[in-house]
């Protein structure tokens, strides 16, 4: 076998990736956890005791904390719920195991592009621009983010595994990789959403390994392709299947939750989408000012110069990878894995009230790369130039290693967080509202009451700066305005049962007993059961 050649050289580039992927990361590790990390981990009941696993397959991701979000992922929860076993609220032992996750993905993603390509300067390259790109901090730095790598490890085990079926040369009824392979499937996708698209990336693996590796006609390696690849297409359509019905928490198919002029319209989708691939390009060659809360403009027109330009890059993209399948393979694989990658955040199928995310790029910016590098070798190899072209890409992975080091001091405690991202979305009303409560929880009221009421002026009609702007009243004494702004927090939501509890407790204090009953029979009307 090809990989068991140099298995020394095998043994060097994981050691590279690993000391590369570390020293990167280092500065990540005393990062505090903040944002949906509260959600997610430090204030989720369920990950903190084992007595409610089963709930980790039933319930959403965040039921933890009597919240509702449409995201069902138990093996990510499952996770997060060994390493609070282990470390508690420690950051350090988080941010570890994030970096640990994307290494391994880098590794792993090395052996599938050699397994396939069978070119070891392909492999390792497209190894380190993916493990080092500061784009990928977002899903890495990030403790929450752990949801990208966690799935993408096992699309790429999954991967691997059917790699090593169609080596062996077995039916897939004789093969335990393959097996193994549907496994991963399941698992991935328990981890994260995106993992859907596994099949997509399985076929356009299979089919370019095939095309290195067997004489068969293009009929034949469909035919070859559709026996082994239809127990996927299964699985993926009874995962949809649960997730349109015992799995619906909010709405799985417009997580939007209403009808507007984009989620209505799927050219307008196009249009934005098109708007957003112009974004993507500028991020991926020049990651500069990068940053969360990213506003994109709906697109309702193709006559407007980033939809004209992104329409260009998704058609000569296109155009390239079905003129070029067969006499340069490599393009046309790059090409379909970014689109595949990108498919399920770019809102074409299903409205998924985001436009843009940088971490959305973790898995498909892989493709893009993976053609560029090719292109190199291949000058490189033809004009003699092999020197010039490392020199080249050395220089690129350090300017994304130093990019990449200094975003992760962004993520440092959320006060810096919030400050930076808010130069780049001044009104976004959950970062304001977010800063407010990170300058309470360091006992900067003054500060706090001041994010809170910025927030308020943004949105009016949003009950939670107002429970948060009481929780602060009641923090420096101002009981009134505490419960005036818990009142205003319930006006506007009914079933706001924060603010209830809130109310309660503090007539309790107060013994008031008679207000704290009213207030709970009150709760009654919305809750059952309570």
């Amino acid at each position: 076998m090809y990989l068991l050649k140099k298995p020394f050289g095998n043994y060097l580039v994981i050691l590279l990736l690993v000391v590369v992927g570390f020293v990167l990361y280092a500065n990540s590790f005393p990062n505090q956890m903040f944002w949906d990390d509260d959600d997610g981990i430090l204030k989720n009941q369920f990950i903190q005791n084992w007595q409610y696993f089963p709930k980790y397959f039933s319930e959403n991701l965040i039921a933890g904390v009597g919240l509702l979000s449409n995201y069902w992922r138990p093996i990510l929860l499952t996770a997060f719920s060994l390493e609070w076993h282990l470390w508690k609220d420690w950051a350090p032992g988080y941010h570890f195991v994030n970096t640990s996750f994307h290494i391994t993905d880098a590794i792993l993603l090395f052996f599938i592009l050699l397994y396939i390509f069978k070119n070891r300067w392909l492999a390792i390259f497209t190894a380190l621009v993916f493990l080092v790109h500061p784009l990928q901090t977002e899903a890495v730095t990030y403790v929450s983010g752990l949801g990208d790598s966690l799935s993408v490890f096992f699309m790429f085990l999954g991967i691997l595994f059917y790699l090593k079926f169609r080596i062996s040369k077995k039916t897939p009824l004789q093969s335990a990789p393959y097996f193994l392979s549907l496994l991963m499937y399941i698992i991935a996708l328990m981890s994260k959403e995106t993992a859907i698209v596994m099949p997509a990336l399985i076929f356009i693996v299979d089919f370019f390994f095939l095309s290195q590796n067997e004489k068969l006609s293009f009929k034949d390696k469909l035919k070859k392709i559709g026996k082994a690849i239809w127990p996927f297409l299964v699985l993926a359509s009874f995962y949809i299947l649960l997730r349109a019905t015992i799995l619906n928490f909010k709405n799985t198919f417009n997580l939007y939750d209403e009808e507007n002029i984009f989620t209505s319209n799927f050219h307008i989708r196009l249009f934005t989408f098109f708007r957003i691939l112009t974004v993507y390009f500028g991020l991926l060659f020049w990651p500069f000012n990068l940053h969360m809360e990213r506003g994109v403009e709906i697109a309702t027109s193709l006559f407007s110069p980033s939809v004209i330009s992104g329409g260009f890059i998704f058609l000569g993209l296109l155009a390239l990878a079905l003129s070029q399948f067969k006499r340069f393979p490599v393009l046309s694989f790059g090409v379909l894995w970014f689109f595949i990658g990108l498919a399920p955040t770019s809102n074409l199928l299903i409205p998924i009230s985001g436009l843009l995310y940088e971490h959305w790029l973790y898995l498909p910016l892989i493709g893009i790369f993976l053609l560029l590098i090719w292109v190199g070798i291949l000058l490189a190899k033809k004009y003699n130039l092999q020197k010039i072209l490392i020199g080249i890409l050395i220089a690129f992975l350090i300017f994304l290693s130093i990019l990449t080091i200094d975003r992760n001091k962004d993520w440092t405690d959320p006060i810096t967080f919030y400050n930076q991202t808010l130069q780049y979305a001044p009104n976004s009303y959950r970062i304001i509202n977010n800063l407010g409560m990170a300058y309470n929880d360091k006992s900067d009221y003054e500060q706090a009451e001041k994010m809170y009421q910025r927030a308020i002026s943004l949105d009016p009609a949003n009950p939670v700066a107002y429970h948060n702007l009481a929780n602060t009243y009641q923090e420096i004494g101002k009981k009134d305005l505490a419960i005036e702004n818990f009142n205003t927090a319930i006006k506007l939501d009914p079933k706001f049962i924060f603010s209830y509890n809130a109310l309660i407790n503090i007539y309790l204090e107060n013994k008031e007993y008679e207000k704290a009953q009213e207030i709970y029979e009150e709760i009654k009307h919305y809750y059952s059961g309570f």
